[in-house]
């Protein structure tokens, strides 16, 4: 019951009903757990009907593969264990090196070039060399010229003066030949015709009678690695040591006078009692570009090399062909076995 005054004053009691807040809605939410879907698999579809060509196709399509796989396999093991892989070496190289420490000046040739005997194949800074040439040359043209006078105007005493004229002459002489002793010394000739296989050293670096230094100071570390005690395989140019304190020199530059080369092969330890002495090879050296040069196994040496594939024999073959072209040292080779 509410009571209020209308518009003349008085009061009026109207009644006003009171809303529920709890009152229930209408529409309720329904909270009940909706059914999990239809997960049942799906039906498998029919497999494809092939005609009966479709599978003659397929079985001659298998039936070609198998028989490819069975020619193709053995040929290719065979080819494998009659395929040798070894490196060029040859007689005749010889190390040249200068008589005196020095500095090397120039080296005029290069490596694979051909040389002939007395050509000079490097030389050591020697700037005094030419200017002493030169005097002990003028002293002797004067010591002739003396002589000459003294012959063809007579002075007292002839005999005597002509005696030391030629005195004076002989050790201007023995002079000029120490001279060119010690000229020839500051130059690297080569002592017969041949091919130049390596040159070690740049001018300006320093050199001896041992080669090039190029070993390290004592208080350095090196590795060394197990070797075989004999081995034919060239490891490039040879170093040689110099001394106690770990270091080596190079020679200036080697000469190979001789034109015989020759292959030393690694077999494998499986496949040694295949190879045999005499046997027929062709040889390779695609880097000379020399391909399928007739050889013969000449010889197998009876010590094994450690290789990363395990133990290996060296098998010398000896060239029995003519091969187009001229192979440096250390060139890989391949060796088929049989012609």
């Amino acid at each position: 019951m509410v009571a209020f005054k209308n518009g003349a004053g008085a009061d009026v009691d109207t009644e006003t009903e009171a809303v529920d807040l709890a009152q229930p809605m209408d529409t309720e939410i329904d909270l009940s757990v909706p059914t999990s879907p239809d997960l049942s698999p799906l039906p498998e579809p029919s497999p494809p009907r092939h005609s009966p060509l479709q599978r003659i196709g397929g079985f001659v399509i298998a039936a070609v593969c198998v028989a490819a796989a069975i020619w193709y396999v053995p040929r290719v093991l065979s080819n494998d264990s009659h395929q040798l892989t070894g490196a060029v070496t040859s007689s005749g190289v010889v190390s040249l090196n200068f008589t005196k420490s020095g500095y090397l000046a120039s080296v005029p040739v290069r490596a694979g070039q051909a040389v002939h005997k007395g050509q000079t194949l490097a030389s050591e800074y020697a700037p005094a060399t030419s200017s002493l040439l030169t005097a002990d040359k003028a002293a002797i043209s004067s010591d002739q010229a003396r002589l000459a006078q003294l012959k063809a105007v007579p002075v007292s005493d002839q005999t005597a003066a002509v005696a030391a004229a030629n005195a004076q002459l002989a050790k201007d002489q023995a002079t000029l030949d120490s001279d060119k002793t010690n000229a020839a010394a500051t130059q690297i000739v080569a002592p017969s015709a041949g091919t130049v296989i390596a040159v070690n050293g740049q001018p300006g670096e320093t050199v001896s009678a041992t080669g090039l230094k190029t070993g390290s100071s004592s208080g350095q570390t090196t590795q060394t690695s197990q070797t075989p005690l004999f081995s034919l395989l060239p490891e490039g140019p040879q170093s040689s040591q110099t001394g106690g304190n770990g270091s080596s020199a190079l020679p200036v530059v080697e000469l190979r006078t001789s034109s015989t080369w020759h292959v030393v092969a690694l077999v494998p330890e499986s496949q040694v009692s295949s190879v045999k002495t005499g046997q027929s090879v062709t040889i390779s050296v695609p880097a000379a570009h020399i391909q399928h040069v007739q050889g013969q196994v000449q010889e197998i040496l009876p010590t094994p090399t450690s290789t990363s594939n395990g133990l290996a024999y060296q098998a010398v073959v000896s060239v029995t062909g003519k091969a187009t072209a001229q192979p440096l040292d250390g060139m890989a080779a391949d060796v088929r076995i049989g012609s």
